[in-house]
């Protein structure tokens, strides 16, 4: 169990990189503002990753996508306090946008693993 979480957190951090290359590079011809990039990639890597992880579930995949995404929100927030980066409203929005993002994906990949 805690294997496909680790393989999940590392496809996560992998889409996170790519994503950052991809919008660093349509953001030197087309400006998009930093707010609205920060917060797509986070959610993108999550539901990509929670798709994944819910595709191999049995049951209860929206479970699994509130762990997975708890799991992600944890380690920002760790990392927040050392870097010692302010909470916000804003911030607290996000992770909420994370969480749901996680379910929404883990329940569509164990219903596309159905279908």
């Amino acid at each position: 169990m805690i294997k496909r979480y680790l393989k999940c957190y590392g496809l996560s951090l992998s889409i996170i990189i790519v994503l950052t290359l991809v919008f660093s590079a349509i953001n030197y011809f087309i400006d998009i503002p930093i707010d609205v990039i920060k917060i797509i990639i986070p959610i993108i890597s999550i539901f990509i990753a929670c798709f994944i992880l819910g595709k191999n579930t049995k049951e209860k995949a929206y479970l699994e996508g509130i762990k997975f995404s708890s799991g992600y929100i944890i380690l920002t927030v760790i990392l927040k306090l050392i870097f010692k980066t302010s909470f916000n409203y804003k911030v607290i929005l996000i992770y909420i946008a994370l969480v749901i993002g996680g379910i929404i994906g883990s329940m569509m990949g164990i219903n596309i693993k159905r279908g």
